[in-house]
């Protein structure tokens, strides 16, 4: 994988987030209905791919979700399906650079953190 590969991959990482990278590597298939980019942004097979029959540009369509330009989306469906290997140690790299380790207890910065006063 060249450096402007890398890159490209790089920038769908950051406009997906460490959360729906690590969802999209859950990923088995290669079709719009369950590869790493269905998952990743739909959350669930199928849940992208119904909204991609509505369009006929899918890349640009899902270049617009992400705010990246449609190269990026371009390099991670190449990447996706003709070196999944590569990708997913380059995907793996990535987060843990950028998935901040979870701690063992409760903070405010949790999403399912609740704020209770009590009196």
């Amino acid at each position: 994988m060249n450096p402007t590969q890398r890159t490209s991959l790089t920038t769908a990482f950051e406009a997906l987030g460490p959360e729906r990278v690590t969802r999209g590597l859950t990923a088995t298939g290669h079709s719009w209905r369950d590869c790493f980019l269905a998952l990743a942004i739909g959350g669930e097979p199928d849940a992208l791919a119904r909204e991609l029959q509505k369009r006929l540009r899918k890349e640009h369509f899902v270049s617009t979700l992400l705010g990246v330009r449609v190269q990026a989306v371009n390099e991670v469906v190449r990447a996706w399906d003709h070196d999944e290997g590569e990708f997913r140690g380059l995907a793996a790299e990535w987060l843990e650079l950028n998935h901040p380790p979870r701690s063992s207890g409760w903070s405010a910065r949790d999403p399912d953190y609740t704020a209770v006063a009590v009196e």
